[in-house]
């Protein structure tokens, strides 16, 4: 039955299917899996064939689908690490960004960012009700920003200005850049320090 045109991959069958590694969008797991249903060539001579690791993927890990043609997955996967120790709602919100990278909402990654920096530099101690630019500047001078990253912070603040302010539809590279700057600087302000503390705690018992 044809139920997806892909050109000459039209058949949904259960013959030989290709293993596919990729990121699971459910558990978040690098796998490798060949369990599945394979999307076949359409011709009666090469039916129940299929040379791409092209079809619905079975997660080795939580048993969950996924499907797979060329650099299409859906569900797809999220960008950056998950962040342990950071308060609840810069978690959730980092996470929505992340979330919203897997769908392909590369504007919305760098709308929600903007927000989550916000987040950050509140929870520091920065005044609330600030702009933007404030709150980046905040975590610069008080050096919770790692010094010579000047030329990142510019880019973030052009990105989160850019997003707001003028009708602009960001790229993937771009949510990748501001996704990987969150990450560093909840790792640096909240995840390391929580792992330096409890190893002294773990040393001094």
């Amino acid at each position: 039955m044809a139920i997806y045109d892909t050109g000459k991959y039209n058949i949904w069958g259960g013959g030989t299917i290709v293993k596919a590694s990729y990121v699971c969008g459910y558990c978040g797991q690098k796998v490798t899996s060949n369990r599945g249903m394979a999307l076949e060539y359409a011709n009666n001579v090469n039916r129940g064939v299929n040379d791409k690791p092209y079809g619905v993927f079975v997660c080795t890990n939580c048993n969950l689908p996924t499907f797979i043609y060329d650099d299409v997955q859906v569900p797809g996967s999220n960008f950056g690490e998950e962040i342990n120790s950071a308060p609840e709602k810069v978690t959730e919100i980092y996470n929505e960004a992340r979330k919203s990278y897997s769908t392909g909402a590369f504007t919305g990654v760098i709308l929600l960012c903007r927000v989550l920096l916000n987040h950050i530099a509140v929870s520091l101690g920065a005044d609330d009700d600030k702009t933007f630019a404030f709150y980046v500047s905040y975590l610069a001078e008080n050096h919770y920003i790692p010094t010579g990253s000047s030329e990142w912070i510019d880019s973030i603040r052009k990105l989160g200005n850019t997003a707001n302010h003028d009708l602009a539809i960001n790229t993937r590279a771009e949510a990748e850049t501001i996704i990987k700057f969150c990450e560093m600087l909840l790792k640096i302000t909240y995840e390391y320090p929580s792992t330096a503390r409890n190893l002294l705690n773990d040393s001094n018992r």
